[in-house]
């Protein structure tokens, strides 16, 4: 436990707020799944709720980080931390909106609110963009470029972006249209990941526990998905209706149609509002549509996730193909590096050596 703890961390301020915040996520999601219920109320609680994952971000600024992406582990460098902390804030917003203007974001948007919801997710994309320019890679994405380790089966590779791409566009949606309680739930992943890096960085947890527990941060927001659209609050059960088919839209028009993500959001967020509500007044969207939608989605996740894993095991069963150490138990990062990052060449060589990590920013692009 006193690992967790840093000298940089005057009074432990952040460690109490990350507590406090795991506790928070807790029970908002012991409210979602089993009790099916908002639990975000207009009230000084859910204010101070809110604000603790406001100042745990905040305060994580007070640590020196890499300058660049180390390659070699899942540790946190600047530019993941500023994405995290627009993506935290982004969702933050939408809470907020939600519960203390919940006429006029939530239950009947009108075209100022609408116009509002695009607006957030363009600002935020747009800042992460400037962070990327000014503090990180154009060339190396987080997703798009995220190096694998050698010999990673090609399936796996395309399974897993396509999986963290969905995963992307469904917690934008949220951020916009979800209900205060959904639209949170969607930061767990995000801020999860960051715990997960320092617990890696500590020496506590393995990096195949990182991809594990990540993973599942990001899969628990289907059963999110599931309890509200069947919570009987039928303004919770239109607004979930809504972010499925944004979501949905998103998708197609970013990465079937190859349209930029700015174009993507300005299209599917007022398309996909319109098409989810005109619809519902005439045919049960939430059997017809939303239902074989999530299906489809979870079982193509699923289904390819074991077909790359029988892949993988036919590989490592072969003596010439096991993976070598070098390859799942990463070699030391030096105190330099963990402070630099590894630039240029020698981050590619590492790259080639050792072992990266998917870490997914919800930027949907």
């Amino acid at each position: 436990m006193a690992k967790l703890f840093s000298g940089h961390d005057k009074y432990h301020l952040h460690a109490v707020l990350g507590l406090l915040a795991l506790l928070h996520f807790v029970y908002r999601f012991f409210t979602v799944l089993i009790l099916q219920q908002e639990s975000f109320q207009q009230n000084s609680f859910s204010a101070a709720c809110i604000l603790v994952h406001v100042l745990l971000h905040a305060l994580s600024f007070q640590f020196e980080l890499p300058r660049n992406r180390i390659w070699t582990k899942p540790m946190i460098w600047r530019e993941f931390r500023v994405h995290n902390a627009l993506f935290a804030m982004r969702h933050l917003v939408g809470t907020a909106l939600g519960i203390w203007a919940p006429d006029w974001w939530l239950r009947q948007p009108g075209v100022a609110a609408v116009a509002a919801k695009v607006c957030l997710v363009l600002a935020t994309c747009k800042a992460a963009d400037i962070t990327t320019e000014q503090i990180g890679s154009t060339d190396d994405r987080t997703t798009n470029a995220m190096p694998y380790p050698k010999k990673t089966p090609e399936t796996l590779e395309k399974v897993a972006k396509r999986f963290y791409a969905k995963s992307q566009f469904a917690a934008t949606a949220l951020a916009a249209f979800g209900t205060p309680s959904s639209s949170f739930c969607a930061i767990f992943a995000i801020e999860i990941a960051s715990f997960l890096m320092t617990l890696v960085r500590k020496g506590i947890i393995e990096a195949r526990t990182y991809h594990i527990l990540y993973a599942a941060s990001l899969f628990i927001m289907f059963p999110v998905l599931v309890a509200t659209l069947h919570s009987g609050d039928a303004v919770a059960e239109a607004a979930t209706l809504r972010c499925l088919f944004i979501g949905a839209l998103g998708i197609d028009i970013r990465i079937k149609y190859g349209f930029s993500k700015y174009t993507a959001w300005i299209v599917a967020i007022p398309a996909g509002y319109i098409l989810a509500d005109t619809l519902s007044m005439y045919a049960n969207t939430k059997l017809f549509f939303a239902w074989p939608g999530m299906m489809w989605s979870a079982s193509d996740t699923l289904r390819g996730f074991f077909q790359a894993r029988q892949q993988s095991n036919d590989f490592t069963a072969a003596p010439e193909g096991e993976v070598s150490k070098e390859i799942l138990n990463e070699s030391p990062v030096t105190q330099s590096q963990a402070v630099e990052g590894l630039e240029g060449s020698s981050a590619k060589e590492a790259d080639a050596a050792g072992h990266s990590f998917p870490y997914v920013r919800p930027s949907c692009d």
